[in-house]
Protein backbone atom coordinates (compact mmCIF):
# COMPACT_ATOMS: atom_id res chain seq x y z
CA UNK A 1 0.00 0.00 0.00
CA UNK A 2 1.07 3.60 -0.47
CA UNK A 3 -0.21 6.93 0.74
CA UNK A 4 -0.64 9.96 -1.51
CA UNK A 5 -1.25 13.43 -0.14
CA UNK A 6 -3.36 15.56 -2.45
CA UNK A 7 -5.22 18.84 -2.38
CA UNK A 8 -8.85 18.52 -3.39
CA UNK A 9 -12.01 20.34 -2.26
CA UNK A 10 -9.61 22.97 -0.91
CA UNK A 11 -8.10 20.75 1.80
CA UNK A 12 -5.14 18.36 2.04
CA UNK A 13 -6.24 14.74 2.07
CA UNK A 14 -4.21 11.57 2.42
CA UNK A 15 -5.36 8.66 0.31
CA UNK A 16 -4.39 5.13 1.14
CA UNK A 17 -4.24 3.31 -2.18
CA UNK A 18 -4.74 -0.40 -2.48
CA UNK A 19 -5.35 -2.42 -5.57
CA UNK A 20 -3.75 -0.06 -8.05
CA UNK A 21 -0.98 -2.25 -9.37
CA UNK A 22 -0.36 -2.63 -13.06
CA UNK A 23 -2.94 -4.56 -15.01
CA UNK A 24 -3.24 -5.72 -18.56
CA UNK A 25 -6.44 -3.96 -19.36
CA UNK A 26 -8.41 -1.01 -18.10
CA UNK A 27 -11.55 -2.66 -16.76
CA UNK A 28 -9.59 -5.03 -14.51
CA UNK A 29 -7.64 -3.57 -11.60
CA UNK A 30 -6.30 -6.52 -9.58
CA UNK A 31 -5.33 -6.03 -5.96
CA UNK A 32 -1.70 -5.68 -4.92
CA UNK A 33 -1.23 -4.86 -1.23
CA UNK A 34 -1.42 -6.19 2.28
CA UNK A 35 -5.19 -5.84 2.52
CA UNK A 36 -8.01 -6.79 0.20
CA UNK A 37 -10.75 -4.36 -0.67
CA UNK A 38 -13.15 -6.49 1.36
CA UNK A 39 -11.12 -5.98 4.54
CA UNK A 40 -10.18 -2.37 3.90
CA UNK A 41 -13.50 -0.70 3.10
CA UNK A 42 -15.05 -0.88 6.56
CA UNK A 43 -15.91 2.65 7.72
CA UNK A 44 -17.35 5.85 6.33
CA UNK A 45 -13.79 7.25 6.36
CA UNK A 46 -12.61 4.37 4.19
CA UNK A 47 -15.44 5.00 1.74
CA UNK A 48 -14.60 8.71 1.62
CA UNK A 49 -10.98 7.84 0.81
CA UNK A 50 -12.17 5.58 -2.00
CA UNK A 51 -14.42 8.35 -3.31
CA UNK A 52 -11.59 10.88 -3.24
CA UNK A 53 -9.43 8.48 -5.24
CA UNK A 54 -12.25 8.37 -7.81
CA UNK A 55 -12.20 12.16 -8.11
CA UNK A 56 -8.43 12.01 -8.49
CA UNK A 57 -8.71 9.94 -11.66
CA UNK A 58 -9.73 13.18 -13.39
CA UNK A 59 -6.54 14.93 -12.25
CA UNK A 60 -3.66 12.56 -13.01
CA UNK A 61 -0.64 14.71 -13.91
CA UNK A 62 0.11 14.76 -17.65
CA UNK A 63 -2.95 12.62 -18.39
CA UNK A 64 -5.71 14.85 -17.07
CA UNK A 65 -9.28 14.29 -18.20
CA UNK A 66 -9.48 17.86 -19.47
CA UNK A 67 -6.41 17.47 -21.68
CA UNK A 68 -7.87 14.52 -23.57
CA UNK A 69 -11.32 16.08 -23.67
CA UNK A 70 -9.76 18.96 -25.62
CA UNK A 71 -7.71 16.62 -27.81
CA UNK A 72 -10.81 14.72 -28.89
CA UNK A 73 -13.47 17.41 -28.54
CA UNK A 74 -11.62 20.26 -30.31
CA UNK A 75 -8.81 18.93 -32.47
CA UNK A 76 -10.90 16.35 -34.30
CA UNK A 77 -13.34 19.09 -35.39
CA UNK A 78 -13.45 22.23 -37.50
CA UNK A 79 -12.65 24.33 -34.42
CA UNK A 80 -8.96 23.51 -34.02
CA UNK A 81 -5.83 22.40 -35.81
CA UNK A 82 -3.60 19.88 -34.13
CA UNK A 83 -0.84 22.47 -33.82
CA UNK A 84 2.43 21.53 -32.15
CA UNK A 85 5.88 21.89 -33.68
CA UNK A 86 4.91 20.25 -37.00
CA UNK A 87 2.69 17.51 -38.41
CA UNK A 88 4.93 14.81 -36.94
CA UNK A 89 4.69 16.25 -33.43
CA UNK A 90 2.31 13.73 -31.81
CA UNK A 91 1.41 11.79 -34.93
CA UNK A 92 -1.43 10.02 -33.12
CA UNK A 93 -3.16 13.38 -32.72
CA UNK A 94 -2.53 14.11 -36.38
CA UNK A 95 -4.15 10.81 -37.36
CA UNK A 96 -7.24 11.74 -35.38
CA UNK A 97 -7.61 14.99 -37.32
CA UNK A 98 -7.29 13.23 -40.69
CA UNK A 99 -9.51 10.30 -39.67
CA UNK A 100 -6.78 7.77 -40.32
CA UNK A 101 -6.81 6.56 -36.74
CA UNK A 102 -5.92 3.01 -35.73
CA UNK A 103 -6.99 0.97 -32.68
CA UNK A 104 -3.45 1.33 -31.30
CA UNK A 105 -3.73 5.13 -31.19
CA UNK A 106 -2.28 6.34 -27.88
CA UNK A 107 -4.78 9.19 -27.43
CA UNK A 108 -7.73 6.85 -27.94
CA UNK A 109 -6.22 4.32 -25.55
CA UNK A 110 -5.28 6.81 -22.83
CA UNK A 111 -8.70 8.44 -22.66
CA UNK A 112 -10.34 5.00 -22.45
CA UNK A 113 -8.04 4.20 -19.51
CA UNK A 114 -8.76 7.50 -17.74
CA UNK A 115 -12.49 6.87 -18.00
CA UNK A 116 -12.40 3.25 -16.88
CA UNK A 117 -10.12 4.14 -13.97
CA UNK A 118 -12.84 6.59 -12.94
CA UNK A 119 -15.54 3.93 -13.33
CA UNK A 120 -13.53 1.34 -11.36
CA UNK A 121 -12.92 3.69 -8.44
CA UNK A 122 -16.56 4.73 -8.39
CA UNK A 123 -17.59 1.07 -8.38
CA UNK A 124 -15.56 0.47 -5.22
CA UNK A 125 -17.58 3.15 -3.41
CA UNK A 126 -20.92 1.91 -4.74
CA UNK A 127 -20.18 -1.75 -3.99
CA UNK A 128 -18.54 -1.54 -0.57
CA UNK A 129 -20.34 1.53 0.76
CA UNK A 130 -23.62 -0.14 1.84
CA UNK A 131 -21.80 -2.45 4.29
CA UNK A 132 -19.52 0.20 5.81
CA UNK A 133 -20.09 1.42 9.35
CA UNK A 134 -20.45 5.03 10.43
CA UNK A 135 -22.66 7.91 9.33
CA UNK A 136 -25.19 6.21 7.05
CA UNK A 137 -26.46 9.50 5.63
CA UNK A 138 -22.94 10.50 4.67
CA UNK A 139 -22.22 7.08 3.18
CA UNK A 140 -25.37 7.31 1.07
CA UNK A 141 -24.18 10.69 -0.23
CA UNK A 142 -20.77 9.23 -1.06
CA UNK A 143 -22.45 6.42 -2.99
CA UNK A 144 -24.54 8.89 -5.01
CA UNK A 145 -21.47 11.01 -5.73
CA UNK A 146 -19.80 7.86 -7.03
CA UNK A 147 -22.83 7.05 -9.18
CA UNK A 148 -22.62 10.50 -10.72
CA UNK A 149 -18.90 10.10 -11.41
CA UNK A 150 -19.56 6.67 -12.92
CA UNK A 151 -22.28 8.13 -15.12
CA UNK A 152 -19.88 10.88 -16.20
CA UNK A 153 -17.30 8.28 -17.15
CA UNK A 154 -19.82 6.23 -19.10
CA UNK A 155 -21.26 9.31 -20.82
CA UNK A 156 -17.82 10.03 -22.26
CA UNK A 157 -17.26 6.39 -23.16
CA UNK A 158 -20.64 5.94 -24.86
CA UNK A 159 -20.50 9.18 -26.84
CA UNK A 160 -16.97 8.47 -28.07
CA UNK A 161 -16.78 4.69 -28.39
CA UNK A 162 -20.43 3.60 -28.57
CA UNK A 163 -21.36 0.42 -26.71
CA UNK A 164 -18.70 -0.49 -24.14
CA UNK A 165 -18.33 -3.09 -21.37
CA UNK A 166 -20.83 -2.12 -18.68
CA UNK A 167 -18.95 -2.76 -15.43
CA UNK A 168 -21.05 -2.07 -12.33
CA UNK A 169 -19.03 -3.78 -9.59
CA UNK A 170 -15.39 -4.63 -8.88
CA UNK A 171 -14.33 -7.41 -11.24
CA UNK A 172 -12.14 -10.40 -10.66
CA UNK A 173 -9.70 -11.42 -13.39
CA UNK A 174 -12.07 -14.00 -14.88
CA UNK A 175 -14.89 -11.49 -15.20
CA UNK A 176 -12.55 -8.91 -16.71
CA UNK A 177 -11.62 -11.09 -19.66
CA UNK A 178 -15.18 -12.31 -20.20
CA UNK A 179 -17.18 -9.05 -20.05
CA UNK A 180 -18.35 -8.15 -23.57
CA UNK A 181 -19.52 -4.80 -24.83
CA UNK A 182 -23.06 -3.78 -23.96
CA UNK A 183 -25.12 -1.87 -26.48
CA UNK A 184 -24.91 1.91 -26.44
CA UNK A 185 -28.61 1.93 -25.59
CA UNK A 186 -27.99 -0.15 -22.45
CA UNK A 187 -25.07 2.03 -21.42
CA UNK A 188 -27.23 5.14 -21.74
CA UNK A 189 -29.97 3.45 -19.69
CA UNK A 190 -27.48 2.84 -16.89
CA UNK A 191 -26.29 6.44 -17.11
CA UNK A 192 -29.87 7.62 -16.67
CA UNK A 193 -30.39 5.28 -13.70
CA UNK A 194 -27.23 6.52 -11.97
CA UNK A 195 -28.09 10.16 -12.64
CA UNK A 196 -31.60 9.82 -11.28
CA UNK A 197 -30.12 8.44 -8.07
CA UNK A 198 -27.53 11.21 -7.98
CA UNK A 199 -30.23 13.87 -8.38
CA UNK A 200 -30.82 13.52 -4.62
CA UNK A 201 -27.36 14.97 -3.91
CA UNK A 202 -27.08 18.41 -2.31
CA UNK A 203 -27.18 21.43 -4.55
CA UNK A 204 -23.86 23.15 -5.22
CA UNK A 205 -24.57 25.92 -2.70
CA UNK A 206 -25.57 23.45 0.04
CA UNK A 207 -22.04 22.09 0.35
CA UNK A 208 -19.62 23.51 2.91
CA UNK A 209 -16.75 25.49 1.45
CA UNK A 210 -14.32 22.60 1.98
CA UNK A 211 -16.56 20.44 -0.23
CA UNK A 212 -17.28 23.05 -2.89
CA UNK A 213 -15.88 21.01 -5.78
CA UNK A 214 -17.94 17.90 -5.14
CA UNK A 215 -20.48 16.83 -7.72
CA UNK A 216 -23.99 18.06 -7.05
CA UNK A 217 -27.63 17.55 -8.00
CA UNK A 218 -27.25 20.36 -10.54
CA UNK A 219 -24.47 18.49 -12.28
CA UNK A 220 -26.61 15.33 -12.24
CA UNK A 221 -29.49 17.08 -13.99
CA UNK A 222 -27.12 18.84 -16.41
CA UNK A 223 -25.53 15.56 -17.43
CA UNK A 224 -28.94 13.92 -17.64
CA UNK A 225 -30.00 16.66 -20.03
CA UNK A 226 -26.89 16.14 -22.13
CA UNK A 227 -27.54 12.39 -22.17
CA UNK A 228 -31.08 12.83 -23.47
CA UNK A 229 -29.96 15.46 -25.99
CA UNK A 230 -27.34 13.10 -27.37
CA UNK A 231 -30.06 10.49 -27.86
CA UNK A 232 -32.42 12.97 -29.50
CA UNK A 233 -34.95 12.70 -26.66
CA UNK A 234 -35.73 16.40 -26.50
CA UNK A 235 -38.78 16.11 -24.26
CA UNK A 236 -36.93 14.39 -21.43
CA UNK A 237 -33.92 16.61 -22.02
CA UNK A 238 -36.07 19.70 -21.51
CA UNK A 239 -37.42 18.28 -18.23
CA UNK A 240 -33.94 17.57 -16.90
CA UNK A 241 -32.45 20.88 -18.02
CA UNK A 242 -35.40 22.77 -16.58
CA UNK A 243 -34.36 21.49 -13.15
CA UNK A 244 -31.03 23.26 -13.54
CA UNK A 245 -32.43 26.45 -15.03
CA UNK A 246 -35.14 26.83 -12.40
CA UNK A 247 -33.02 25.74 -9.41
CA UNK A 248 -31.94 29.28 -8.59
CA UNK A 249 -28.42 27.99 -7.95
CA UNK A 250 -26.76 29.10 -11.20
CA UNK A 251 -26.54 32.34 -13.12
CA UNK A 252 -24.50 33.94 -15.87
CA UNK A 253 -21.56 36.00 -14.71
CA UNK A 254 -21.86 39.64 -15.80
CA UNK A 255 -18.53 39.36 -17.66
CA UNK A 256 -17.92 36.49 -20.07
CA UNK A 257 -14.17 36.55 -19.39
CA UNK A 258 -14.65 36.05 -15.66
CA UNK A 259 -15.50 32.42 -16.31
CA UNK A 260 -11.72 31.85 -16.48
CA UNK A 261 -10.80 34.26 -13.71
CA UNK A 262 -13.22 33.23 -10.96
CA UNK A 263 -12.91 29.66 -9.73
CA UNK A 264 -16.10 27.74 -8.99
CA UNK A 265 -18.27 30.72 -9.86
CA UNK A 266 -22.06 30.81 -9.95
CA UNK A 267 -21.83 29.91 -13.64
CA UNK A 268 -19.80 26.76 -13.02
CA UNK A 269 -21.90 23.59 -12.93
CA UNK A 270 -18.89 21.30 -12.63
CA UNK A 271 -15.19 22.04 -12.69
CA UNK A 272 -12.08 20.08 -11.79
CA UNK A 273 -9.86 21.96 -9.32
CA UNK A 274 -6.13 22.48 -9.59
CA UNK A 275 -5.35 24.19 -6.31
CA UNK A 276 -2.36 26.55 -6.11
CA UNK A 277 -1.81 27.11 -2.38
CA UNK A 278 -0.20 30.04 -0.61
CA UNK A 279 2.48 27.58 0.52
CA UNK A 280 4.15 27.27 -2.86
CA UNK A 281 6.06 24.13 -1.88
CA UNK A 282 2.72 22.31 -1.61
CA UNK A 283 1.13 23.62 -4.76
CA UNK A 284 -0.83 21.34 -7.02
CA UNK A 285 -1.41 22.58 -10.51
CA UNK A 286 -2.46 21.55 -13.97
CA UNK A 287 -0.33 20.76 -17.00
CA UNK A 288 -3.19 21.44 -19.44
CA UNK A 289 -2.21 25.06 -20.26
CA UNK A 290 1.29 23.95 -21.28
CA UNK A 291 -0.12 21.83 -24.08
CA UNK A 292 -2.21 24.63 -25.58
CA UNK A 293 -0.01 27.70 -25.13
CA UNK A 294 2.34 29.34 -27.64
CA UNK A 295 5.68 27.59 -28.10
CA UNK A 296 7.64 30.72 -28.89
CA UNK A 297 7.02 33.19 -26.08
CA UNK A 298 9.43 33.61 -23.17
CA UNK A 299 8.20 32.10 -19.85
CA UNK A 300 5.26 30.20 -21.37
CA UNK A 301 6.88 26.83 -22.22
CA UNK A 302 3.94 25.84 -24.39
CA UNK A 303 3.60 22.97 -26.84
CA UNK A 304 1.23 24.81 -29.16
CA UNK A 305 -1.44 22.13 -29.62
CA UNK A 306 -5.18 22.78 -30.05
CA UNK A 307 -4.76 25.88 -32.23
CA UNK A 308 -8.07 27.56 -33.21
CA UNK A 309 -8.91 27.60 -36.91
CA UNK A 310 -9.74 30.61 -39.02
CA UNK A 311 -13.05 28.88 -39.68
CA UNK A 312 -13.91 29.10 -35.99
CA UNK A 313 -12.82 32.74 -35.87
CA UNK A 314 -15.04 33.54 -38.85
CA UNK A 315 -18.05 32.15 -36.99
CA UNK A 316 -17.94 35.17 -34.66
CA UNK A 317 -19.36 38.58 -35.47
CA UNK A 318 -16.49 41.04 -35.70
CA UNK A 319 -17.78 42.98 -32.69
CA UNK A 320 -18.40 39.95 -30.44
CA UNK A 321 -16.46 40.49 -27.17
CA UNK A 322 -16.09 36.72 -26.79
CA UNK A 323 -13.36 36.92 -29.44
CA UNK A 324 -11.15 38.50 -26.78
CA UNK A 325 -11.49 35.55 -24.42
CA UNK A 326 -11.31 32.80 -27.04
CA UNK A 327 -8.30 33.77 -29.16
CA UNK A 328 -4.77 35.04 -28.59
CA UNK A 329 -2.70 36.62 -31.37
CA UNK A 330 0.85 37.58 -32.09
CA UNK A 331 1.45 40.97 -30.50
CA UNK A 332 -0.73 40.42 -27.44
CA UNK A 333 1.09 40.97 -24.16
CA UNK A 334 -0.04 40.06 -20.65
CA UNK A 335 0.71 42.11 -17.55
CA UNK A 336 4.34 41.82 -16.39
CA UNK A 337 5.38 39.81 -19.48
CA UNK A 338 8.89 40.34 -20.80
CA UNK A 339 7.91 39.72 -24.43
CA UNK A 340 4.83 39.92 -26.62
CA UNK A 341 3.02 36.74 -27.58
CA UNK A 342 4.46 35.00 -30.62
CA UNK A 343 1.87 32.77 -32.30
CA UNK A 344 3.89 32.06 -35.42
CA UNK A 345 3.69 28.35 -34.64
CA UNK A 346 -0.09 28.30 -35.05
CA UNK A 347 -1.41 27.45 -38.54
CA UNK A 348 -3.85 30.37 -38.48
CA UNK A 349 -2.10 32.54 -35.90
CA UNK A 350 -4.39 31.80 -32.94
CA UNK A 351 -4.10 29.96 -29.62
CA UNK A 352 -6.74 29.21 -27.02
CA UNK A 353 -7.13 32.08 -24.55
CA UNK A 354 -9.41 30.01 -22.33
CA UNK A 355 -6.60 27.65 -21.39
CA UNK A 356 -3.81 30.23 -21.23
CA UNK A 357 -2.72 31.41 -17.78
CA UNK A 358 -0.64 34.63 -17.83
CA UNK A 359 2.85 34.16 -16.48
CA UNK A 360 2.45 36.73 -13.71
CA UNK A 361 -0.15 34.50 -12.07
CA UNK A 362 2.38 31.66 -11.87
CA UNK A 363 5.47 33.45 -10.56
CA UNK A 364 7.07 31.51 -7.71
CA UNK A 365 5.39 28.19 -8.45
CA UNK A 366 6.75 25.11 -10.15
CA UNK A 367 6.78 26.26 -13.80
CA UNK A 368 5.09 23.03 -14.94
CA UNK A 369 2.22 23.33 -12.47
CA UNK A 370 -0.21 26.00 -13.61
CA UNK A 371 -3.10 27.38 -11.60
CA UNK A 372 -5.93 26.31 -13.87
CA UNK A 373 -9.29 24.78 -12.98
CA UNK A 374 -10.89 22.83 -15.82
CA UNK A 375 -14.39 24.18 -16.45
CA UNK A 376 -16.25 21.07 -17.58
CA UNK A 377 -19.85 22.34 -17.75
CA UNK A 378 -20.90 25.97 -17.55
CA UNK A 379 -24.43 27.27 -17.01
CA UNK A 380 -24.49 28.99 -20.41
CA UNK A 381 -24.01 25.53 -21.97
CA UNK A 382 -27.11 24.33 -20.13
CA UNK A 383 -29.13 27.42 -21.09
CA UNK A 384 -28.37 26.86 -24.77
CA UNK A 385 -29.14 23.15 -24.54
CA UNK A 386 -32.42 24.03 -22.84
CA UNK A 387 -33.20 26.52 -25.59
CA UNK A 388 -32.46 23.85 -28.19
CA UNK A 389 -34.66 21.26 -26.46
CA UNK A 390 -37.49 23.79 -26.19
CA UNK A 391 -37.24 24.67 -29.86
CA UNK A 392 -37.27 20.99 -30.85
CA UNK A 393 -40.42 20.42 -28.78
CA UNK A 394 -42.35 23.31 -30.31
CA UNK A 395 -41.62 26.02 -27.71
CA UNK A 396 -39.65 28.45 -29.85
CA UNK A 397 -40.84 31.57 -28.04
CA UNK A 398 -39.62 30.23 -24.71
CA UNK A 399 -36.36 29.08 -26.30
CA UNK A 400 -35.64 32.66 -27.36
CA UNK A 401 -35.58 33.78 -23.74
CA UNK A 402 -32.55 31.64 -22.87
CA UNK A 403 -30.77 32.12 -26.17
CA UNK A 404 -31.02 35.89 -25.90
CA UNK A 405 -29.88 35.95 -22.27
CA UNK A 406 -26.62 34.36 -23.41
CA UNK A 407 -26.26 36.86 -26.27
CA UNK A 408 -27.03 39.78 -23.97
CA UNK A 409 -24.28 38.82 -21.57
CA UNK A 410 -21.88 38.44 -24.49
CA UNK A 411 -22.57 41.86 -26.01
CA UNK A 412 -22.33 43.58 -22.61
CA UNK A 413 -18.98 42.00 -21.72
CA UNK A 414 -15.80 44.03 -21.71
CA UNK A 415 -14.01 43.64 -25.08
CA UNK A 416 -10.71 44.49 -23.40
CA UNK A 417 -8.98 41.66 -21.53
CA UNK A 418 -7.97 43.06 -18.10
CA UNK A 419 -5.03 40.62 -18.03
CA UNK A 420 -3.49 42.05 -21.19
CA UNK A 421 -1.22 45.06 -21.36
CA UNK A 422 -1.41 44.97 -25.15
CA UNK A 423 -4.32 43.57 -27.14
CA UNK A 424 -3.82 43.32 -30.88
CA UNK A 425 -7.53 43.27 -31.70
CA UNK A 426 -10.33 44.83 -29.66
CA UNK A 427 -13.87 44.16 -30.89
CA UNK A 428 -15.61 47.46 -31.56
CA UNK A 429 -18.74 46.81 -29.55
CA UNK A 430 -21.87 48.91 -29.54
CA UNK A 431 -24.71 47.71 -27.32
CA UNK A 432 -27.25 49.05 -29.81
CA UNK A 433 -26.03 46.88 -32.68
CA UNK A 434 -23.76 44.16 -31.27
CA UNK A 435 -25.27 40.67 -31.12
CA UNK A 436 -28.90 41.79 -31.38
CA UNK A 437 -31.62 39.59 -29.95
CA UNK A 438 -32.79 36.74 -32.14
CA UNK A 439 -36.49 37.07 -32.99
CA UNK A 440 -37.33 34.24 -35.37
CA UNK A 441 -39.67 31.51 -34.14
CA UNK A 442 -39.25 29.41 -37.26
CA UNK A 443 -37.96 26.09 -35.88
CA UNK A 444 -35.40 25.46 -38.61
CA UNK A 445 -34.01 29.00 -38.53
CA UNK A 446 -33.89 29.07 -34.75
CA UNK A 447 -32.13 25.70 -34.67
CA UNK A 448 -29.34 27.16 -36.82
CA UNK A 449 -29.14 30.24 -34.59
CA UNK A 450 -28.78 28.11 -31.46
CA UNK A 451 -26.12 25.91 -33.06
CA UNK A 452 -24.23 29.04 -34.10
CA UNK A 453 -24.47 30.44 -30.59
CA UNK A 454 -23.19 27.21 -29.06
CA UNK A 455 -20.17 27.26 -31.32
CA UNK A 456 -19.26 30.80 -30.29
CA UNK A 457 -20.17 30.60 -26.62
CA UNK A 458 -18.45 27.26 -25.99
CA UNK A 459 -15.60 27.57 -28.47
CA UNK A 460 -12.45 25.64 -27.53
CA UNK A 461 -14.08 24.08 -24.45
CA UNK A 462 -14.11 20.52 -25.80
CA UNK A 463 -17.81 20.17 -26.68
CA UNK A 464 -17.73 20.71 -30.46
CA UNK A 465 -17.40 17.02 -31.43
CA UNK A 466 -20.18 16.05 -29.04
CA UNK A 467 -22.47 18.66 -30.59
CA UNK A 468 -21.71 17.76 -34.20
CA UNK A 469 -22.33 14.05 -33.61
CA UNK A 470 -25.62 14.48 -31.78
CA UNK A 471 -26.73 16.96 -34.46
CA UNK A 472 -26.04 14.27 -37.10
CA UNK A 473 -23.68 16.49 -39.11
CA UNK A 474 -20.15 15.60 -38.05
CA UNK A 475 -19.23 14.06 -41.39
CA UNK A 476 -20.94 16.76 -43.44
CA UNK A 477 -19.14 19.54 -41.57
CA UNK A 478 -15.73 17.90 -41.67
CA UNK A 479 -15.81 16.98 -45.35
CA UNK A 480 -16.94 20.51 -46.19
CA UNK A 481 -14.06 21.86 -44.09
CA UNK A 482 -11.57 19.71 -46.01
CA UNK A 483 -12.93 20.97 -49.33
CA UNK A 484 -13.12 24.63 -48.32
CA UNK A 485 -9.55 24.79 -46.99
CA UNK A 486 -8.01 22.16 -49.30
CA UNK A 487 -6.73 20.17 -46.34
CA UNK A 488 -6.48 16.54 -45.30
CA UNK A 489 -8.26 17.44 -42.07
CA UNK A 490 -11.70 15.86 -42.49
CA UNK A 491 -11.09 14.62 -46.04
CA UNK A 492 -11.13 10.92 -45.11
CA UNK A 493 -14.20 11.07 -42.89
CA UNK A 494 -16.31 7.94 -43.40
CA UNK A 495 -19.88 8.16 -42.15
CA UNK A 496 -20.14 4.47 -41.27
CA UNK A 497 -16.97 4.63 -39.15
CA UNK A 498 -15.91 8.01 -37.83
CA UNK A 499 -18.73 9.03 -35.54
CA UNK A 500 -17.06 6.58 -33.13
CA UNK A 501 -13.48 6.04 -32.09
CA UNK A 502 -11.92 2.59 -32.33
CA UNK A 503 -11.95 0.31 -29.29
CA UNK A 504 -8.35 0.11 -28.02
CA UNK A 505 -6.63 -2.91 -29.50
CA UNK A 506 -5.08 -3.97 -26.20
CA UNK A 507 -8.58 -4.39 -24.72
CA UNK A 508 -9.56 -6.68 -27.58
CA UNK A 509 -6.34 -8.67 -27.32
CA UNK A 510 -6.52 -9.10 -23.55
CA UNK A 511 -10.03 -10.54 -23.77
CA UNK A 512 -9.22 -12.74 -26.79
CA UNK A 513 -11.85 -10.97 -28.83
CA UNK A 514 -14.66 -10.99 -26.24
CA UNK A 515 -14.55 -7.20 -26.61
CA UNK A 516 -15.17 -6.52 -30.29
CA UNK A 517 -14.11 -3.67 -32.58
CA UNK A 518 -16.22 -0.87 -34.01
CA UNK A 519 -17.18 -0.98 -37.69
CA UNK A 520 -14.48 0.03 -40.14
CA UNK A 521 -11.41 -0.24 -37.87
Amino acid sequence: MKTLSYYIFGVLVAILFIGIGCSKNSIDKPIYGTQSNETFYKTDGDIESALTSAYLQLRITWTEYSLYKHFLGDITTDDAWKGGANDADNSDLMNLTTFTVYPTNSVVNTFWTILYDLVNRANDVIYYGPNATGDTVLIRRYINEAKLLRAFGYYNLATLYGGVPLVLHPLNSSEAVNTPRSSAEDVFKQIVTDLNDAASLPTKNEYADADKYRVSSGFAYALLGKTYMFQGDYSNAAKALQQVVESGVYDLLPEYGDNWNIDNSKESVFEIPAIMTSNKTLSLGSNVPHYFTTRNTTNYQGYGFDAPTQDLYNEFDADDPRITYTFTRTGDEYLQDVAVQDNSGSPDGYYNRKTEVPYYKRIGYDPWMVSYNSRVIRYSDIMLLYAESLNETGNASQALIYLNQVRKRARESNPVDPDREKQTYVPGTNTATTLPDITTTNQSELRQDIWHERRCELAMEGWRRDDLIRQNRFGTVMKAFATKYNTSKGKNFTDSRDNLLPIPQNEIDYTNGVITQNTGY
